[in-house]
């Protein structure tokens, strides 16, 4: 146990080295699949005081927001937020730590999603956000595709083909579960160069991820960038290069693997991201479908980090204020803000509102079972109250914009 430990070690450690050029850290996806395969964390073993509780050490402003009033538009963008293993106590969790208040608060309508897999099992994030993206349950590993070989379109070709920018901006490598399940179809989730290729052929116009050496540092020494930017896209690969992006086709590769984690990065990556995909996808006046993922609140659950934990549903809950804001403003906008599972079991046990403290207890280092909320703000919210499957979320978004519903590509 002592040596599988040490060598897990060694495999996490390298996660938080992933924004040097040259770093051979292993992907996002291996050190979870590591982790999965290790037993849940003795009771009796001693834990780091940060990883069981975490005061903030300040709170972040939470103004209230004043719903669009308008004349009624028509429904013209969908922002589709997704907290990676954000459960409801990842919820309270980020509300006391910033004295009582989020944005999610300001939702307009609240319900709750059901997570499991195609089988009733404890889902992945693939078969989640296959079930998100295109409407359809499936099994663990599988993006937008079922065992039989079914392969399922995703929302983003709807979108595509009604004139909309797509984009995607997510705390994670690109080809990672959560994003890939909205661009590409495989059986495998954990086949990130073979998942990178297909990205060349998805219907997304903007991306801003990690995991750079999929695409560029490739073992069929194939340099997947020039392919992008021989089809018309703009592509960066650092963040000083971020605001010279000016069209909506254009990917931001900004980290070799994953992002490092919050408190190692600023939470400027995600804004820098949301900001841009907002500003060059909105020139579109067919609008625009966006999907970001809050990717590491389901890394800190997985590493049964409260500390990160916390800080990672704060940095979510930012991104969410501004998709809120934006909606208010033009009111032809749908924001819905979800999540593909709980990750850790998570029960907070004390602290307190006034202190800003949050202490915490994990039941697992894996997924767990429970329902996951959905918080929806702006044109057509009214459709996502109750509680029902998470590939409810892909035929209600359908519904909202009047799209007939297509189930196989």
């Amino acid at each position: 146990m002592q040596k599988a430990n040490l060598a897990l070690g060694l495999l996490l450690g390298g996660l938080w080295a992933c924004s040097s050029p040259r770093s051979a850290a292993p992907s996002r996806s291996a050190v979870i699949e590591a982790i999965k395969h290790t037993p849940d964390p003795s009771p009796a073993a001693p834990v780091p005081l940060y990883k069981t509780e975490y005061q903030a050490p300040t709170a972040y402003q939470v103004p209230p927001l004043a719903p669009y009033s308008g004349p009624k538009k028509p429904l013209k963008n969908i922002i589709l937020m997704i907290g990676d293993g954000m459960g409801p106590t990842q919820v309270t969790g980020g509300l006391i730590a910033n004295q009582g208040k989020l944005f999610m608060q300001q939702a307009q309508a609240t319900g709750f999603s059901i997570t499991h897999n195609q089988y009733g099992k404890i889902t992945d994030s693939a078969a989640s956000a296959t079930a998100m993206a295109t409407g359809h349950k499936t099994y663990n590993g599988a993006i937008g595709m079922d065992s039989l070989g079914h392969q399922f379109r995703s929302i983003m070709w709807d979108a595509r083909e009604h004139g909309k920018s797509t984009g995607l901006v997510v705390a994670c490598e690109l080809p990672d579960a959560t994003p890939a399940c909205f661009a590409v179809t495989h059986p495998d989730r954990n086949q990130p160069e073979a998942i990178a290729a297909k990205y060349l052929d998805a219907p997304i116009d903007f991306m801003y991820a990690g995991g750079l050496k999929f695409f560029a540092q490739r073992q069929d020494h194939v340099n997947l960038l020039k392919q992008w930017e021989a089809k018309g896209y703009q592509v960066v690969t650092s963040p000083a290069a971020v605001p010279s992006i000016t069209s909506p086709k254009a990917v931001a590769l900004l980290a070799d693997t994953g992002p490092p984690a919050i408190a190692e990065r600023t939470a400027a990556y995600m804004n820098l991201g949301v900001d841009k995909a907002l500003e060059v996808l909105s020139k579109n006046k067919q609008g625009f479908f966006l999907m970001i993922e809050g990717s590491q609140i389901d890394d800190a659950g997985h590493f049964n980090n409260t500390t990160q934990n916390v800080q990672e549903v704060l940095d979510f809950d930012q991104q969410v204020g501004k998709a809120f804001r934006f909606a208010a403003a033009n009111g032809e906008t749908l924001v819905i803000v979800t999540a593909d599972h709980e990750t850790g079991g998570y029960s907070i046990i004390d602290g307190g509102i006034p202190e800003k403290k949050v202490v915490a207890k994990f039941a697992t280092n894996k997924h767990s079972a429970v329902m996951v909320p959905v918080f929806a703000y702006g044109n057509s919210s009214e459709l996502f109250t109750g509680m029902y499957e998470n590939t409810d979320i892909y035929y209600r978004i359908k519904k909202a914009l009047g799209w007939p519903e297509q189930k196989t590509q």
